[in-house]
């Protein structure tokens, strides 16, 4: 399997499980968040969140130097001279009154 370079923008729920899980199979994950309270917590080697499993994976690969975190995309996207092969984009997208999804946290890093 091809070591991929992955930047993945959110570390919450979805964007920290799928960064770390990446990382665990051997790709080079760079988590973004804008949060700098998160950013530190989480360089760190604090999980805020809770799933079976997690927080050794997490411990597993930041110790390896596989997941790492970024405060901007630009910065997340850099991996040693060369660009993220590949973007997730795992940023909130909260219902809004209608019911549809607000996707401007999404436009905002697309």
């Amino acid at each position: 399997m091809k070591k991929l370079d992955v930047c993945v923008v959110g570390s919450g729920y979805v964007g920290l499980v799928t960064g770390s899980c990446l990382a665990e199979i051997g790709h080079r994950v760079v988590c973004v968040d804008s949060d700098p309270r998160k950013l530190k917590s989480l360089k760190a080697g604090k999980v805020p969140i809770h799933e079976p499993g997690l927080n050794e994976v997490f411990k597993r690969v930041v110790k390896s130097g596989r997941l790492s975190f970024a405060a901007s995309v630009e910065e997340g996207l850099k991996f040693k001279g060369r660009r993220a092969e590949v973007v997730f984009i795992a940023v909130g997208t909260p219902p809004r009154a209608d019911g549809s999804a607000d996707l401007s946290a999404v436009e905002a890093v697309a």
